[in-house]
């Protein structure tokens, strides 16, 4: 939905840039072919091609190779308002990715509608291939040679030009299913905000959805580039999250820490930043690093109930025989303070669990029968202890199915072991049902 609703927002953009004409005047396609042929022959003059109105000039004929055909379109226009401005189409109808389409074809182009309206196009003619391409390289070519900056004003305003194109390219490439070259759109316009003309010109949508779209293309290290491109702009705590995930992706554990570490010193308060940097400390086993930032953490917001629930989960894993005693206070002090905290109830819950499942295995090895009683009596009252605390994450939490249905499987192991059958066939059927 996200990643949707970003492309939306980047066609409204580049649509509104648009400007409306009074009338609609086509270009003339034949006319625009004489003028690429010209084009060529002039930049393989020499004399010609060392003047950066040679190149300013093919930058323009480009901008307007691309424009054929496309100068009324917008995304979403009915068939009825295509007609307004096109001669009557071929109508047919087309399966792409399993959807149909209804095509409306021209002589050089076809219009793919889904549900009466437009969704992207397929050039099937072109008088120059690869049109963006030669733009950027013709007007970057004008920029290089025009020492003087007489060209300047000119060159700037064909640069944007082209990047609204690319963006209008890149949604149709996207939408068509071409990624590839949607991503290539993309970074071209990136590339074109780098240039000394553009003076540093930032565009943080382009750069997120060139992550989005590398990172669905799995090109994991492409997208870490720009989400670190886009933290640098716009530090945002989502930006170090999907960054860190990208590098568990390359298994890349040192760099996850590193951007969670660097977050934590941005943002100290925040949950997410907190709960994931202290999640990777337990993954890889640096439990004093996570002791120390748990504590930075509390010192800092002592009553979000939230923080001492990590803490508990870092003491677990500690080696300490107090650790289950130490774990155990701060995830009650957890829930005095957020007493919504699911979670922290069912570990305390599955920590006696975990106690009485022990004593009941140890019970059944063992030979004394006095000691096997009361092994099982000590078992059993860990079963009762855990009980509320199931029974209490259960009720609150309506959002974690997994997490629930961890719940519901550890409290139906202790209904029976109870023999609190009415309670065990509940449980049971809510499982069944998830």
């Amino acid at each position: 939905m996200m990643k949707r609703i970003l492309i939306i927002c980047l066609a409204l953009i580049v649509f509104s840039s648009i400007k409306a004409q009074e009338a609609f005047l086509p270009i003339n396609f034949s006319a625009l072919e004489k003028k690429v042929k010209k084009s060529n022959e002039e930049i393989a003059d020499s004399k010609k091609a060392a003047n950066p109105s040679t190149w300013v000039r093919r930058g323009e004929i480009m901008l307007s190779v691309y424009d054929v055909d496309l100068e009324q379109i917008n995304e979403g226009m009915t068939q009825t308002n295509l007609k307004l401005f096109y001669k009557d189409p071929v109508v047919s109808t087309e399966e792409i990715n399993g959807k149909q389409y209804e095509v409306y074809s021209y002589e050089r182009i076809k219009f793919y509608f889904d549900k009466k309206a437009l969704v992207m196009w397929n050039r099937t003619k072109s008088a120059y291939e690869n049109s963006l391409e030669e733009t950027y390289n013709s007007l970057k070519k004008a920029s290089e040679l025009d020492q003087a900056g007489k060209y300047t004003e000119k060159i700037l305003e064909d640069f944007n030009k082209l990047k609204n194109q690319l963006k209008r390219h890149g949604i149709n490439n996207y939408y068509s299913g071409n990624k590839e070259n949607a991503l290539k759109d993309f970074e071209m316009v990136l590339a074109i905000n780098k240039l000394p003309a553009l003076k540093g010109e930032t565009d943080t949508l382009m750069i997120q959805y060139s992550g989005i779209i590398a990172r669905e293309l799995n090109h994991i290290e492409k997208a870490i580039e720009h989400y670190k491109e886009l933290a640098a702009i716009d530090n945002q705590p989502n930006t170090y999250l999907q960054i860190k995930e990208d590098y568990l992706k390359l298994q890349d554990t040192i760099s996850a820490i590193s951007t969670m570490e660097k977050a934590f010193k941005i943002y100290p308060d925040t949950l997410n930043i907190v709960a994931n940097l202290v999640d990777l400390y337990i993954r890889t086993n640096k439990i004093s690093d996570g002791l120390n930032t748990i504590e930075i953490a509390i010192n800092s917001n002592p009553q979000k109930g939230e923080f001492y629930y990590w803490k508990g989960r870092l003491q677990l894993n500690a080696i300490d025989d107090e650790r289950i005693t130490k774990a155990l206070e701060s995830y009650n002090k957890a829930i005095s303070l957020s007493p919504d905290l699911y979670y922290a109830y069912y570990d305390i819950g599955f920590i006696y669990f975990l106690q009485g499942q022990d004593l009941f295995t140890r019970a059944g090895d063992e030979k004394d029968l006095k000691i096997r009683e009361n092994m099982v009596e000590v078992a059993t009252g860990h079963f009762e202890k855990a009980l509320p605390s199931l029974e209490k994450s259960l009720e609150l939490n309506t959002i974690n199915i997994d997490i629930r249905k961890e719940t519901l499987a550890t409290l139906k192991r202790v209904y029976y072991k109870l023999q609190m059958m009415d309670k065990y066939n509940d449980v049971s059927e809510k499982l069944k049902n998830l």
